[in-house]
């Protein structure tokens, strides 16, 4: 079975579900003081502190999502081949429906650590206008209409029944793509395409079977997963190996090296790490809760969510600040402590400052351990509570933006440059 496979490689995505159970290119347009001087005075070590960060959080990372990748092609394989040989109301349908639930399962495992690398954007994942970042995950830009029309155009081999166009998913666009696309094929349960109007592929759609359509879904879902997995594997070979992007920044200030200093590498994965300001903060949680324009003007918006079909929104927030610990502190709490920003942050007297962040990131993996829903529906019947967990986040971020970029030196990235909100 599939769940059974490699287990090894799921170290890292079952970790973070026991966690989440408990609880562009970057320009300049400001900087705390002294930020262009080589030299700070001080005898912290920021080698040492990109290595760590490097070698022990973000590369980790990015290898158990490659390995779990093809645990999800291998689970959604399992169950396309038992949904393809299904005939409805002759056999029966446990063995399917206890399928699915394993490749949904594996779907979230895979989400779950993809969540902690959208914390890590750097390199290859920003480079061509975040290109193979989209491949792997393009929301919050999705397309239900899209996926819909790439389901029957992979059924027929061809795009719009146009014999000219092969299908081919590689010159795919990003939201036709990727884990939100596997999502919405393995998770939603409305078997009608999400167009508002019909091309001559799906023209027939709505009126096929449920079963012949769950069994072109699940087609589908085999080739997204199969290219989720290319694209892991693309993340790697750029992130390792001799000339990879991991060795660069860990080469900073070293001869012929793209970085000057190893200063502007930290500045670097601060900038990834400000994805908690502009995304988790104001797109995960601001938007649906009407703090923005929303799908429903100013109101609270349960449709406007991250992860709605699979209901894993909140799961998605809870590993984003899994990541940012991580990052922050070099490890978990509770673990072996390594170098961190929290280490920095001593050294140039900001200890206040790391212990405000370290309880902010505290009460801000408590405020979302406390929504007992899903956030589809605490925005609902626990808005206060969504309400209490933006405001944690919110914490993080005020101190990211000030204290700590002027303790460090470091400048804020252009996604938070005049925001004070």
């Amino acid at each position: 079975m599939a769940r059974n496979i490699r287990l090894n490689t799921l170290c890292l995505a079952i970790s973070t579900v026991l966690l989440l159970s408990a609880c562009g290119e970057s320009t300049s347009s400001k900087s705390g003081p002294g930020f262009d001087r080589p030299d700070q005075g001080n005898d912290f070590d920021e080698s040492k502190l990109i290595n760590n960060l490097v070698d022990q959080v973000i590369t980790p990372t990015f290898n158990a999502f490659s390995e779990q990748s093809k645990n999800q092609l291998a689970a959604v394989t399992d169950y396309c081949t038992l949904e393809q040989n299904f005939t409805p109301d002759i056999d029966d349908p446990a063995p399917v429906a206890a399928s699915m639930l394993i490749a949904q399962q594996n779907w979230q495992d895979t989400i779950a650590i993809w969540q902690q690398a959208e914390v890590m954007q750097m390199g290859p994942l920003i480079e061509n206008e975040s290109e193979l970042r989209n491949r792997i995950y393009s929301w919050p830009a999705i397309s239900y209409c899209g996926i819909d029309q790439d389901v029957a155009y992979f059924e027929d081999g061809i795009v719009n029944l146009d014999p000219n166009k092969p299908y081919d998913i590689k010159s795919r666009t990003s939201t036709r793509r990727g884990l939100f696309t596997v999502q919405r094929l393995l998770f939603n349960t409305d078997y009608n395409h999400a167009c508002s109007t019909a091309n001559d592929a799906l023209s027939d759609w709505n009126s096929r079977s449920v079963q012949k359509r769950k069994v072109a879904r699940c087609q589908f879902a085999k080739e997204v997963s199969q290219d989720l997995v290319d694209s892991s594997q693309e993340l790697l070979t750029k992130w390792t190996g001799e000339n990879g992007y991991a060795n660069e920044l860990k080469n900073a200030g070293q001869p012929d090296n793209s970085f000057e200093s190893t200063h502007t590498v930290v500045n670097l994965i601060s900038d990834a790490m400000f994805y908690t300001d502009s995304v988790v903060k104001d797109k995960k949680l601001g938007i649906p809760l009407g703090k923005f324009a929303n799908s429903c003007g100013f109101e609270t918006c349960a449709e406007d969510v991250e992860s709605y079909d699979s209901g894993f929104s909140l799961g998605n927030i809870k590993a984003n600040l899994v990541a940012f610990e991580k990052l922050f502190l070099g490890n978990l709490q509770g673990e072996t402590a390594q170098t961190g920003f929290d280490d920095f942050l001593v050294k140039e007297g900001g200890t206040e400052t790391k212990d405000i962040m370290i309880q902010g990131i505290n009460d801000a993996k408590n405020a979302a351990a406390q929504i007992e829903t899903d956030l589809k529906t605490a925005l609902i019947s626990e808005n206060q509570k969504v309400e209490h967990a933006h405001a944690k986040v919110k914490d993080i971020t005020d101190q990211l933006k000030n204290d700590f970029i002027n303790k460090l030196a470091l400048e804020l990235p252009k996604s938070s440059a005049g925001d004070n909100d």
